[in-house]
């Protein structure tokens, strides 16, 4: 039986969230302050949601949205004296919108339902197993971030699970919402992995190609 949830949507441009990372915004319109202080007084939980500007308005006027998004726990809160507030919000899991939900309140509200991800392979014969992908993911971002001088970059935490493991080094790229969005999809931890190992092989690449033209003393991430 699919198991639905009503979530308050957070619609933006531009900005994504991936289980097990942080986000911090600013809030300042008044239909999410209205939609912050609902969260506050109940399960603090908010659905960030990828505006797709490539499709049409619904029938109320309001901006498409890609079907996918996370759901992030509000877990700090700034208040501060003018009605605005900051906040921090740490993904919590990934849902698919079923429809959204006609109420009196000032947001969007939409039923949701959250998705599962299938595991890495505990074992694999022919191929990678969990821990092979989680080893040479780490050691594709300690390279990383000593090519573009970031150590404090370097180490991911190994008390993630799967999921945040290869999402926080995702988000570590600054990957744009086209791509972040492209990760956030994937059903499979295997493809997730895969994928990012390539696209930090990528950036590594085309340093490597670069560092000899580099002057001493120049910040490599400038270039």
């Amino acid at each position: 039986m699919t198991v639905y949830r009503l979530l308050p949507l957070f619609p933006l441009p531009n900005v994504l969230l991936l289980p097990e990372t942080k986000l911090p915004l600013h809030v300042f319109e008044p239909r999410y302050q209205a939609m912050l202080s609902d969260a506050l007084s109940g399960d603090r939980l908010i659905g960030i949601q990828l505006l797709n500007p490539a499709a049409r308005p619904d029938g109320a006027g309001r901006p498409a949205v890609f079907e996918i998004g996370c759901a992030g726990e509000i877990v700090e809160h700034e208040a501060l004296e003018d009605g605005r507030s900051n906040i921090l919000l740490r993904g919590t899991f990934r849902y698919r919108i079923a429809g959204e939900r006609e109420t009196p309140a000032l947001y969007r509200v939409a039923e949701v339902t959250p998705l599962t991800v299938q595991p890495l392979p505990s074992a694999a014969p022919m191929g990678r197993t969990r821990r092979d992908l989680r080893r040479l993911l780490a050691k594709s971002v300690e390279r990383l971030a000593d090519s573009v001088g970031r150590s404090q970059a370097r180490s991911l935490p190994s008390q993630l699970s799967d999921e945040g493991f290869v999402n926080e080094a995702l988000i570590r790229l600054g990957l744009d919402a086209e791509e972040g969005y492209r990760v956030l999809v994937m059903d499979r931890l295997e493809q997730r992995y895969d994928w990012a190992l390539e696209h930090i092989a990528g950036v590594q690449k085309r340093l490597d190609f670069l560092e000899p033209f580099r002057r001493s003393g120049i910040d490599p991430r400038w270039n």
